[in-house]
């Protein structure tokens, strides 16, 4: 059970979290280097493309484990949003899963009309230094340019928060509901995924 879903999350999202992570490395390289629009704007689109594709790789599990399991794609939701904790703690990250899923429809149509999501478009999804306290403490990077999500009430979500904590749901998710997890430890982003650290 869950053979698909777990499948995917070990060979499409880790690999893709994992290019999303260099993205942001090559990102802050670029800014560190020249940080003129000019020097860094091709590092961004790059960040902002790799964010995009684990997005829809982290969306993807919705559909595979709703086959799996028949259940709506709402409750696996629910589900996966109740589990959207930072790795290692109990702080959870409200909102997250939401983000995600916006952050791969607004990839793939530009312009979003489903009320559901909480962004509005691909111009939600940017690339700016956020700065200091706007954010937990240890989310995303300390200083510089990273992937942010600007979600409709105009709030500014780092998605290298969203990323770590939606991956470690779903393996947390696939984990109780009997799915057969590969031994890890599975880490991405400098943190532990699974098992839970």
């Amino acid at each position: 059970m869950l053979d698909g879903a777990v499948d995917h999350l070990i060979h499409n999202v880790l690999p893709s979290a994992s290019d999303y992570s260099a993205a942001e490395g090559s990102l802050s390289e670029a800014y560190a280097f020249d940080p003129t629009f000019t020097g860094w704007e091709e590092a961004a689109r790059n960040a902002k493309r790799h964010a995009a594709h684990l997005a829809i790789a982290i969306d993807g599990l919705t559909d595979r484990s709703t086959k799996e399991l028949a259940l709506s794609k709402t409750a696996i939701r629910a589900s996966i949003d109740a589990l959207c904790v930072w790795p290692g703690t109990v702080f959870p990250r409200q909102g997250c899963i939401e983000r995600v899923r916006g952050v791969a429809n607004a990839y793939k149509h530009e312009n979003l009309s489903d009320p559901t999501l909480p962004i509005a478009s691909a111009n939600d999804v940017l690339v700016v230094a956020l700065g200091y306290g706007l954010e937990s403490f240890g989310v995303g990077k300390f200083g510089g340019l990273e992937v942010i999500v600007r979600d409709k009430s105009g709030e500014h979500w780092k998605f290298l928060g969203d990323a770590p904590v939606a991956v470690a749901a779903w393996f947390r998710f696939l984990s109780t509901h009997g799915a057969t997890v590969p031994n890890g430890p599975y880490h991405a982003f400098g943190v532990q995924l699974h098992p839970p650290p």
